[in-house]
């Protein structure tokens, strides 16, 4: 063979190759898709079983002009549901209106949940300010209100994520630390581990951004964020729970629904699952797999049985990746840029819109 032919059958062989291994490594790490742009710094998403999409907007310090609450359409956002609640000025007192949404969640009913902390970033939350909210995802019609009184929510208490199982809305406290469990046949509300050492911020640990940049204020204060991640496990066993340090920690639901069992006696049936890097979300799927926001990576990551975490995509655009949601096959994530809002970056708000609400193929 002359040299020639020799240099170009390589060449054809190494694209070949090149070609293969690009297709491998696209089944391995799937690519993002942009799935919603926002003006408005957003946080959250929730996916309905027929493919519509809610955004919701926390308004954090310099980011108030915005509202709660919005769906994505062809024709850009549109306030959602279209009424008072979506109308908080400064000086309301919160308590008809959706002031601070830290969280949206579509659990296949068509009602989309929201968690409102009642209160701009920093503030106290009038009474009952405070509260979790259900709209018909369709009509936007309210279906329900879940106020919490000063037993279930202390002063400093800030109702941050939820989950729903059976008749049972979980709610982890990011404020104090400690765990909100509703009933929805009776309508009463119980707080359990309240305060607990396990539900609070590590105090050896500091919450980071991206490769591990620790986010502080700009006269050094550093985020002090409990109890916030939860996931309930699909058979309604267990509860898992982390706050943005980690680690992540599981405790059996009958243990927390046992109103017999002390403080002390729930803090020893919580089990460590893992230590975690800095996360701002997760999701659980139907087989009991966890999935994280690596906020350290920019990454998202599946927790593995060992403790490991495999990265399923990885990219610089996820920054400070947030909620995960799991839908039709899809894995969405915000990236909400928070690590560069003032509070965490030494008093300079280098965040920069638009927002991206990404998404990629979940695969077996």
């Amino acid at each position: 063979m002359q040299r020639r032919e020799f240099i170009a059958g390589g060449i054809a062989t190494l694209c070949l190759s090149q070609k293969a291994f690009a297709v491998a490594e696209s089944i391995v790490k799937p690519q993002l898709q942009v799935a919603a742009t926002s003006p408005w710094l957003a946080n959250g998403v929730a996916v309905t079983t027929g493919g519509a999409m809610f955004l919701n907007f926390p308004r954090f310090k310099g980011h108030q002009n915005s509202p709660s609450l919005a769906r994505v359409t062809p024709s850009g956002l549109i306030p959602f549901p279209g009424d008072n609640w979506n109308e908080w000025k400064p000086g309301n007192d919160g308590h008809d209106t959706l002031v601070n949404v830290n969280a949206c969640h579509h659990f296949g009913d068509n009602v989309l949940w929201v968690v409102d902390q009642g209160a701009p970033q920093g503030e106290k939350p009038s009474s009952g300010a405070a509260k979790l909210v259900a709209f018909d995802a369709s009509s936007g019609e309210t279906v329900k209100v879940i106020r919490f009184d000063e037993k279930a929510l202390p002063a400093g208490g800030a109702p941050n994520d939820l989950r729903i199982h059976g008749r049972l809305v979980y709610v982890t406290d990011s404020g104090l630390g400690g765990l909100l469990i509703h009933d929805l046949i009776s309508g009463k509300t119980i707080r359990r581990l309240s305060g607990s050492r396990l539900l609070r911020k590590p105090e050896r640990i500091d919450q980071k951004g991206y490769r591990g940049r620790i986010l502080e204020d700009k006269n050094g204060k550093r985020p002090s964020v409990h109890s916030d991640v939860i996931e309930v496990s699909p058979d309604g066993k267990w509860l898992y729970y982390a706050t943005p340090t980690g680690p992540l920690y599981k405790i059996p639901t009958a243990s927390l629904n046992d109103t017999g069992l002390s403080n002390d006696a729930l803090e020893r049936r919580i089990e460590k699952v893992a230590d975690i890097p800095s996360v701002g979300g997760s999701a659980i799927d139907a087989a009991g797999n966890i999935y994280l926001s690596n906020v350290e990576k920019r990454s998202v990551d599946k927790l593995l049985p060992d403790g490991r975490l495999e990265t399923l995509v990885q990219d610089e655009k996820l920054m400070t990746p947030d909620a995960l949601v799991i839908a039709e096959g899809w894995i969405y994530v915000p990236a909400p840029q928070i690590e560069y809002l003032a509070g965490n970056n030494k008093g300079k708000d280098k965040t920069l819109g638009p927002w991206k609400i990404y998404r990629f193929a979940l695969t077996p």
